[in-house]
């Protein structure tokens, strides 16, 4: 199985860094990630290739270990150390599950489109970083998240430098992917930290 093969190739040339129309995609994706701090690929997999993948992450589902806790944005699960301080104050319900990237069979369609450098050069290009690498932690380093009935991860600002995420299951409700950018050091921090926690994603 070529990754090639899963993603919409016409539609996303991530792997075109040659051509005209090729470069006009990076620098597009670049200017966008740049402006919003997401780049979001509607329609990145074929329609097939979603089914596959998530039909590959259903088996691998029993695996999951789920954790249930009440953070605060900055992840923090001591909220009383905050009391008094605003937002950091705040408690935030987290309730999903993991499976481990030891998990995933290596023959897989995902950890093989995990491990295919041409993704990792199309995400470096996006970023305008000289180096990009894969995380090494023989756990987390591709994961999949597995929600059931009443599952949320609550706001929070991630612990890593960048995320990359592929949705493979829409949910019956609700389910909402949710983010703001820019927050994170700005003057107002803690003004704008309080109406993003009061519902005001604008």
């Amino acid at each position: 199985m070529n990754p090639a093969d899963l993603i919409d190739l016409d539609r996303y040339p991530i792997t075109d860094d040659v051509s005209a129309d090729g470069q006009a995609f990076r620098m597009h994706s670049r200017l966008k990630f740049q402006h919003t701090g997401l780049l979001a690929l509607n329609g990145f997999l074929h329609e097939a290739a979603i089914a596959e993948l998530a039909a590959e992450a259903r088996a691998l589902e029993h695996h999951a270990h789920f954790v249930e806790s009440t953070h605060n944005v900055y992840l923090a699960t001591q909220l009383e150390d905050f009391a008094g301080e605003g937002p950091a104050a705040k408690g935030e319900h987290t309730f999903v599950g993991s499976v481990a990237y030891d998990r995933l069979p290596h023959g897989s369609r995902l950890r093989r489109l995990y491990q295919w450098d041409p993704l990792i050069a199309f995400i470096q290009s996006v970023l305008g970083t000289a180096e990009l690498h894969r995380f090494a932690d023989p756990l987390g380093a591709c994961s999949i998240n597995v929600y059931r009935d009443g599952g949320r991860h609550g706001w929070h600002f991630d612990e890593s430098e960048l995320s990359v995420t592929l949705m493979l299951q829409a949910p019956e409700s609700g389910g909402d992917f949710e983010y703001v950018a820019g927050i994170r050091h700005r003057h107002d921090e803690e003004a704008v930290l309080a109406r993003v926690l009061d519902g005001d994603c604008r």
